[in-house]
């Protein structure tokens, strides 16, 4: 394991950072999505524009953190009510 000397090496991100940083992401997706669901009652029009953000997210996580991000997109849906697809 290497040994940390208090600067991150360029391209080295912590888990802890990027659980950070992900949990960020999820955290403004979860604010925007009441908004989202009231502008976007059809589910036809309100889930190709959640996907447009989650998938953003999803995608851009670390293969290890890809389950975790998932399970809290699908909780944020069901908190808020949103329609099957």
């Amino acid at each position: 394991m290497p040994v940390s000397t208090g600067e991150k090496d360029a391209g080295y991100v912590s888990p802890m950072d990027t659980r950070a940083q992900l949990q960020k992401a999820l955290n403004r997706i979860e604010a925007y999505l009441p908004g989202l669901l009231d502008s976007h009652p059809d589910p036809a029009e309100f889930w190709p524009a959640f996907a447009g953000e989650a998938d953003s997210i999803l995608d851009g996580a670390p293969a290890h953190e890809q389950e975790w991000v998932a399970d809290r997109l699908e909780s944020m849906l069901n908190f808020h009510g949103a329609p099957a697809p």
